[in-house]
Formats: C-alpha cells, sequence, structure tokens
C-alpha cells in the first residue's frame, strides 16, 4: 500500500503538476548527506518520515452486513497518517525555490488525491484519500534536530501528510437470529401467552447490503413504531402471531406498506 502511495504522489506531481521526469528526478530516498552528495540532476525528494492513527477519524463501530441468513460484522478501518517531507534539490537557489513554490501549489490544489492517478490498491478504495498540505501542527516539529540527524544542511521543505484508510481485517460471521418465541403463564391451567421479538434490515431492492438507516417501520395493527440502526435494523418485541401490515417510512420518499407474516424465517424489508 505504501508503494502505491508513493507512486500515487509521483503521477500527482507529473500528470497534475506538469514535471517531466526526464528533466527533473523524483525519489522517495533519505535526504542524508551520502545520497545529496550523489545527485546530478534537478531532485524533488519525497521522504517517508512518520506514520500515526489519526484518532480523531476513529471509529469503533462495527459494520454489519447481512447476506442469506448469515451476519458478519467488521471492524471498520483505521485511518493512518502517512507523513512526508518534501525538498528540493538544485545547484541555484532560485530555482530550488521556484520548483518548490509550484510543488506546493500542487499539492495544495488537491486536497484529496484525484482518483484519476490512484495506483494499485489505492484505486479499488471507494472512499476519498484526504491530503494536508503545509500544516502547522504536523508531526515534524524541529526541521534543525531532523537535518542533524541526518548529517545534512537544512532545507526548505514543505510537509505533506496524506490519510489513508487501513483495513485490519477483524470480522465475526454468525448465522442471523430474526426471531426469539417467549410464553408466559400465570396459573398452571391458563394457557401459554406467545409472544415473538422480530429484527429485519431494511435495503433497496436487489442490494441486501445497500441498507437504509433511520426508516420508521410501523406495526399498523399495534400501533406500535421502530426506527433502523446504522445498519438499517429494526426491531419489535412482544409481537402476536398472525399477519400484520408494517408502513414504511423513510424520509424524503413515498410510504410503502408490506404484508408480515409472524413466524417468518426473515423479516427483511425491501424497497
Amino acid at each position: 500500500m505504501i508503494s502505491d502511495l508513493d507512486e500515487t504522489i509521483r503521477q500527482l506531481l507529473i500528470r497534475k503538476g506538469g514535471l517531466d521526469p526526464t528533466e527533473i528526478d523524483i525519489v522517495f530516498e533519505m535526504p542524508d548527506r551520502e545520497w545529496s552528495g550523489s545527485i546530478s540532476k534537478p531532485t524533488i525528494n519525497i521522504y517517508l518520515y512518520d506514520m500515526h492513527e489519526n484518532r480523531e477519524l476513529r471509529d469503533n463501530r462495527w459494520a454489519v452486513a447481512h447476506h442469506n441468513g448469515m451476519v458478519t460484522r467488521a471492524k471498520r478501518p483505521l485511518r493512518v497518517d502517512i507523513s512526508y517531507l518534501v525538498t528540493v534539490w538544485t545547484n541555484d537557489a532560485a530555482d530550488q525555490h521556484r520548483l518548490l513554490g509550484h510543488i506546493l501549489t500542487v499539492l495544495l490544489r488537491f486536497p484529496e488525491l484525484p482518483r484519476d492517478i490512484l495506483h494499485g490498491t489505492l484505486a479499488e478504495m471507494d472512499k476519498a484519500i484526504p491530503t494536508w498540505t503545509a500544516q502547522p501542527d504536523g508531526v515534524l516539529r524541529n526541521s534543525a534536530d531532523f537535518w542533524s540527524a541526518l548529517d545534512n544542511q537544512l532545507k526548505p521543505s514543505i510537509n505533506y501528510v496524506v490519510t489513508l484508510p487501513i483495513d485490519i481485517a477483524v470480522a465475526e460471521t454468525a448465522p442471523e437470529i430474526t426471531a426469539r418465541t417467549f410464553k408466559f403463564t400465570g396459573k398452571e391451567e391458563q394457557v401459554p401467552e406467545e409472544t415473538i421479538l422480530i429484527s429485519g434490515v431494511v435495503h433497496r431492492k436487489g442490494d441486501p447490503d445497500d441498507v437504509i438507516p433511520e426508516v420508521r417501520v410501523i406495526a399498523r395493527e399495534l400501533q406500535r413504531t421502530a426506527t433502523t440502526n446504522e445498519e438499517g435494523i429494526y426491531a419489535f418485541r412482544r409481537m402476536r402471531p398472525g399477519v400484520h401490515t408494517f408502513e414504511v417510512v423513510v424520509p424524503g420518499e413515498k410510504t410503502r406498506e408490506v404484508s408480515v407474516t409472524i413466524p417468518s424465517a426473515r423479516y427483511d424489508i425491501e424497497i
């Protein structure tokens, strides 16, 4: 994934920034004194110096998916800040500043990595990849100490951070429980009263994974209402066996009516 990000940043500067890779090298080497003494042409160095989780973007909720009577819940991806230090190496200070200013403009122009330049695994991601350019709260606080550790001269630089989702592949799958039956009795000679707890998912027609949150499901005969959660799940307690009419109210859409028989194998509602 990191190598795919390196190549994406390279393509950002070439394809969106108009830089010619035959005239200007774009490298990801450690910019220490030995390396800088070996370069022979104008070079942009993009050095990866830090990776840490962005805790402000952490989502501790489980992602829940229903398929063929099975339920899978998975940990949502972590968001990790990948931090680069961008420097320009030329013989002339004016050329260095001109090129550094051009790079700064290109990076600031794209607060999200453009989809048409995403490389490898990044191209498969369905969400935007945000970037942060020249922000004052970056990890690298003291440039002088950084360059001293590399035994090299102090250089003007751009701090560039890309926030990537990292799938930690933690998931659990189990059969879906859609109903539970309860029987209550008072005196021994009384017939047990039977009630059923049901739950189901409201999703778009033809796609069980396209769940709909904040849907009101109204059991008309009993005048009871349930609202779907973030995973599109609704539930009713103490439902009696028989045929029930559910009114399904999606915000901004026409109310639907569905007939539900209790007990049944499933209580998903497709709209």
